[in-house]
């Protein structure tokens, strides 16, 4: 089969099909994203695979070719939605039903071969029937993008009717968090961006405010504060900032990963007002479902989740304009059959 194969660089090899052993799935990935994490694995090296040579590529959906031997799954023909993160099931971690932080998880196209080929085999349980009528694109995205998003927003920010929401950051997962929050219901969202262009793209994701960080934390505390601040740049200085952002009992989930050192507000203040600071890292398998049930029924519209649909051949140029940020703040995503 034709895959996009890193060992040093990235290239298109023809290597052995998998197959699928027992508990697992055979899939032809059909459409797959191209996200900022393959960009730091292919062009600027700060980050590393496992093992190379390995196969790219996490954010997929695709079509069910073969069951492996014993194995209970959606039939052949099914269309499916495939969760990055492969958990083992039995750790305390996983048995608290946080797979996340599976002791000894691996994601695809990073600790074991990814979507970036033809065909990919995986265990049956990290497969989610995608609803009918929802494009392949936007099930694919929904996979990682969105579902981090959503992750975040609701299952760590505890947002939901009412809450006052402030998005920092609004590039892809930002604009996800945005329109995530308005769909659970908030009443305000808030988003910051430096970016004019940017600001424009969470006004079109249904924010209702949007501000330069310049202006953002006097204005957003004459309003009185948020409940929840999301920050997705990944930089301490924005954790500070969207910690000082929360009114009374108010919480601050850092999405972005950086290399700084984050430094919490001023100790009384933090202490006294009740303020929290959490973490937020991928996602559940449940938050896939739901964000594919949500996208599907038009309850969560997301018109900056994918931008262009591209070959596989085009995949290192589409990893270039990631880098560059030439994608218009939506997903690039790789046509894997086309």
């Amino acid at each position: 089969m034709r895959a996009a194969v890193l060992d040093g660089d990235l290239g298109l090899r023809d290597v052995p099909a998998p197959v699928a052993g027992p508990g697992e799935v055979l899939v032809a990935p059909t459409k797959v994203g191209i996200c900022g994490s393959d960009v730091h694995f292919v062009i600027d090296k700060t980050a590393t695979t496992r093992y190379e040579p390995i196969i790219l590529g996490h954010e997929a959906t695709g079509v069910v070719v073969e069951l492996g031997p014993g194995t209970a799954g959606p039939r052949p023909g099914t269309r499916v939605s495939i969760i990055p993160l492969v958990s083992c099931h039995e750790c305390d971690q996983c048995a608290r039903g946080r797979t996340v932080l599976c002791r000894v998880s691996q994601c695809l196209g990073a600790e074991r071969d990814g979507a970036w080929a033809e065909l990919i085999a995986v265990p049956a349980r990290n497969l989610v029937p995608v609803p009918e009528g929802l494009p392949d694109e936007l099930a694919a995205v929904a996979t990682d993008s969105v579902a981090t998003a959503y992750h975040a927003v609701r299952s760590r920010g505890g947002v939901g009717p009412g809450s006052r929401v402030a998005v920092w950051g609004t590039g892809g997962l930002g604009l996800s968090a945005v329109g995530i929050a308005k769909t659970l219901g908030a009443d305000m969202v808030i988003a910051v961006d430096p970016r004019p262009e940017a600001r424009g793209w969470a006004a079109q994701t249904g924010a209702d405010v949007v501000l330069h960080p310049d202006e953002a934390l006097s204005r957003i505390t004459g309003m009185g504060g948020v409940d929840t601040a999301l920050e997705f740049v990944g930089r301490p200085e924005t954790v500070e900032l969207a910690l000082r952002s929360l009114d009374a009992g108010g919480t601050a989930v850092a999405v972005g990963i950086g290399a700084g050192k984050v430094t919490a507000s001023h100790l009384m203040t933090f202490v006294v007002r009740e303020r929290s600071l959490v973490g937020s890292y991928g996602h559940e398998p449940a938050d896939v479902g739901e964000v594919l049930e949500l996208m599907s029924s038009g309850r969560l519209l997301l018109p900056k989740a994918v931008g262009d649909v591209i070959g596989l051949s085009q995949v290192n140029r589409g990893l270039e304009r990631v880098h560059a940020g030439d994608t218009g703040g939506s997903r690039i995503v790789l046509d894997i059959q086309g």
